[in-house]
């Protein structure tokens, strides 16, 4: 059997996901213990890395996100660490270019997700330590946001907004097309986030101040047409009007 790719592979499956923003303009990077096969079920390997053989993939300034009771916590990579295993786990997954990726069962069983988000962000202030996150009316820190509900809160007192929508809006008002927007408010501006897949399927998991800019962070899950995706937004990477995400990881769907 002949096999196809990895580039054409990620190409199909990143077309599938119907993504309305370009996920190498993203400054940061994404990544997470699971299966990086690189087939229908596995990650998609971050376009800033797609350049790169993976033994060449950064292996510095990683910050791990970890979420428990109401807390992020945020751990900073030891500047000694030079070879993290957790990222060993993934790379030795993705074959070179036009080899067969692994086949091994045992291979994927040992790369079983332990549910921990590890996030690179070159320039960007991201502070260590426990972040207490925000807790809606139902008690917890996860929501599933109501489309075209525009939200007031507050994070450590400062106000802020956020809105949901799903597709495009022509004169009318009248929604067309497919994607989750993201429109989020603070400090009198404005700024927009077209996450692609399906609005009414987005979750935010997660917000706080991982920055120490006073000023909301997002950690949003949303799925798609047999994909999913984990997405953190990050107010020190913005700027008023269109914004790509700070960081993304992608499912590949059939």
């Amino acid at each position: 059997m002949k096999t196809i790719p990895s580039r054409i592979l990620l190409s199909a499956s990143l077309l599938l996901t119907s993504l309305s923003y370009a996920a190498d303009k993203e400054p940061g990077a994404l990544l997470k213990v699971g299966e990086w096969r690189q087939d229908v079920g596995s990650y998609g390997v971050p376009k800033q890395f797609e350049h790169l053989v993976p033994a060449k993939w950064p292996r510095d300034q990683w910050y791990s996100l970890i979420i428990e009771e109401n807390v992020l916590h945020i751990e900073a990579q030891s500047p000694a660490d030079k070879n993290p295993e957790w990222l060993n786990k993934i790379v030795r997954q993705i074959p070179e270019e036009n080899a067969p990726p692994a086949s091994s069962s045992a291979e994927f069983t040992e790369q079983e997700s332990d549910g921990i988000l590890h996030l690179r962000v070159p320039g960007s202030p991201i502070k260590a330590g426990k972040h207490p996150l925000y807790v809606f009316k139902n008690g917890g820190h996860i929501l599933n946001p109501e489309l075209d509900y525009q939200y007031r809160l507050k994070l450590n007192e400062v106000p802020f907004g956020m809105r949901i929508q799903n597709g495009l809006k022509g004169k009318n008002g009248a929604p067309y097309g497919e994607g989750a927007t993201y429109f989020i408010e603070y400090d009198g501006k404005q700024f927009e986030y077209a996450l692609g897949y399906y609005g009414w399927a987005s979750r935010i998991v997660g917000i706080t101040d991982m920055d120490g800019d006073g000023f909301p962070d997002f950690i949003i899950e949303i799925d798609g047409p047999n994909s999913t995706a984990v997405i953190v937004l990050m107010s020190s990477t913005a700027k008023p009007g269109k914004n790509t995400p700070t960081a993304s990881l992608h499912s590949w769907g059939c």
